[in-house]
């Protein structure tokens, strides 16, 4: 940990202090504090700020001091008791400004805080907030600070009431509420059109006269796991650049190997288990279609999901999708969550939506230019001007990034 500061009013707030944890020795440290809290916080929304996602990740991509970003974690304390965690980094890339955003991007989805639930009843939070955004500014190491992806409701939302910070509508998360059908999945198929029953069914038939479908799960930690993990990497991108669609996540190193390395931690005393699942829809044994999700308090994130090409006119990632609810209704899965990227097949799949916002502030002129010049206008431009290119040609670029990735680990035989 690098430094420790208390709130400036002592008075108003003496029962806590902000502390800043910038490696990996520092996160081993707290490492069952932070878990601890992860229970206490109980937001199914949080799973991109657990312990053994940020851990693994920066044990890829932020390992070596001075190489890659920077771990800046802010916790507070109630005496030696962990209450908040908000995971951070500096950014590493070629523009030579220095940015402040959400640890582990750009492979986590959703921007959000830990906080102990009965802190956050008590009210105490802004001012938690406001203690960590003033020690960001007083450090001046950064040029500027940008959060994406903050579902609406969550913690770091109290940063719209600070002055110097702009804040944007950028999406919405896609999800299906599963508690509603009691643990049945012919409840859930009750409340689907009867057109939309016939066309389901009749696309697993005709995938099912290939030869025997089945469905299995595997959880993280298992060599199962990480054999699907590769395969499915390898399934998206290979869809990716027939599709002509760019990524940043799987276009980064070590990717496959971070994915499979997740773990899944098994319900104890009570508690339910949660972390990486693999998920396959298999055709005489061989999977066709998978899907990496994680598991966190009731909430299931479909995270990839990626099929064989070759049979793409069957449209195996659909089937696979509706075994997915199924198993996750089956199981006791409260909320099925198809995260924030925008795609139509959505509509179809899901009931409920919940915005999402972006919180971005300047520390130095260069600062202001990136987020005005770069990220506002330039960035969306040069997207709408790549979708815009001809399939083949957008292929071809795709191709030369795809090459600059690591090596997919080989699958295991079945």
């Amino acid at each position: 940990m690098s430094f420790q500061a208390a709130p400036k009013d002592q008075a108003a707030s003496p029962a806590w202090r902000i502390a800043r944890i910038d490696s990996l020795a520092g996160m081993e440290a707290v490492a069952e504090q932070w878990r601890a809290l992860e229970e206490r916080a109980k937001d199914s929304l949080t799973f991109f700020q657990s312990y053994d996602w940020c851990r693994t990740w920066c044990g890829f991509y932020a390992s070596q001091p001075g190489e890659g970003p920077c771990i800046r974690i802010y916790a507070a304390y109630q005496g030696e008791r962990l209450i908040f965690v908000w995971p951070l980094m500096i950014a590493d890339d070629s523009w030579s400004i220095r940015r402040l955003v959400a640890l582990t991007v750009p492979h986590g989805q959703y921007g959000n805080v830990l906080v102990d639930a009965d802190v956050a009843a008590c009210g105490t939070v802004p001012a938690i907030m406001q203690s960590c955004c003033e020690a960001i500014r007083d450090e001046g190491e950064v040029d500027a600070v940008s959060f994406a992806s903050v579902p609406a409701g969550a913690v770091p939302g109290r940063l719209r009431k600070l002055s110097k910070v702009s804040a944007s509508r950028t999406g919405v998360i896609s999800a299906m509420e599963l508690a509603r059908f009691g643990g049945s999945y012919e409840a859930y198929r009750k409340t689907l059109k009867s057109t939309t029953r016939r066309a389901r069914n009749k696309r697993r038939n005709k995938l099912a006269a290939l030869g025997e479908l089945g469905y299995e799960v595997h959880m993280g930690g298992s060599d199962a796991y990480a054999a699907l993990a590769g395969q499915a990497v390898s399934m998206k991108r290979q869809w990716l650049q027939r599709t002509g669609r760019a990524t940043r996540g799987l276009n980064t190193p070590h990717v496959a190997k971070f994915l499979a390395s997740l773990p899944y931690r098994p319900a104890v005393e009570g508690r339910h288990g949660h972390g990486a699942i693999a998920a396959a829809l298999t055709l005489d044994g061989r999977p066709i279609a998978i899907e990496i999700g994680f598991l966190y308090h009731g909430r299931f994130y479909s995270y990839l999901g990626a099929f064989d090409w070759q049979l793409r006119a069957y449209s195996p990632g659909k089937v696979q999708l509706e075994e997915a609810l199924r198993w996750c209704i089956e199981h006791g899965v409260k909320t099925f969550d198809l995260l924030g990227d925008p795609s139509g097949y959505k509509v179809d799949w899901c009931n409920t939506t919940m915005p999402l916002y972006a919180f971005q502030e300047a520390h130095s002129f260069t600062g202001k230019a990136y987020l005005d010049v770069w990220q506002d206008r330039l960035r969306p431009a040069l997207k709408r001007s790549f979708e815009s290119l001809p399939l083949a040609v957008r292929a071809r670029l795709l191709t030369r990034l795809e090459a600059a990735a690591e090596p997919l680990p080989q699958a295991a035989s079945r």
